[in-house]
């Protein structure tokens, strides 16, 4: 007979896998962004490409760049998404916006090949809402967007600049 913390254990795996099939709203985790990556050591300063980041939505990967449009105060976002659990079946159609302070900013639907791409007024603060099945929207914070078009100065962290690279964009 299995010990009795061994079988709650088990009982609250069931129960939340069951509640996650039901529909349960999915939480999103964060696992790589290069703002918080420091600087090479004996680097002064260095040019940044744009942040990028890397969401994980249960087994879809939303991987990001954000940057500053030249001589602008608009910056792009662009993105893929990419399903671990069925490789090579794109992401289609699924709502993208961004939200700053409750207010929709910009939107697009994610391409055929599951990229999405949005440009904005530079924010602070946003959120990157995301439609998964179109009952639920993940919510993806995008926080310090204060980006700069110079290089980093010394002491300070590295922030994001420069435009993005992928050219398709959603309808």
């Amino acid at each position: 007979m299995p010990a009795d913390q061994i079988v709650l254990s088990v009982k609250a795996s069931f129960v939340i896998e069951k509640g996650n099939q039901q529909g349960a709203p999915r939480a999103s985790e964060l696992l790589f962004d290069s703002a918080a990556q420091p600087l090479p050591p004996g680097a002064r300063g260095s040019v940044v490409s744009g942040r990028q980041l890397l969401y994980r939505i249960g087994t879809v990967y939303v991987d990001m760049e954000i940057g500053r449009k030249s001589n602008s105060e608009r910056a792009a976002l662009v993105g893929q998404m990419l399903d671990s659990a069925r490789p090579g079946h794109p992401l289609v159609g699924i709502p993208v916006s961004l939200q700053e302070r409750g207010r929709r900013v910009a939107r697009t639907l994610s391409n055929d090949n599951g990229e999405f791409r949005l440009e904005f007024d530079i924010k602070k603060d946003a959120t990157l809402l995301v439609s998964m099945d179109g009952r639920h929207t993940v919510r993806l914070p995008l926080t310090n967007l204060d980006v700069e078009s110079t290089a980093s100065s010394p002491g300070k962290r590295r922030k994001a600049t420069a435009g993005a690279g992928v050219s398709s964009t959603a309808p």
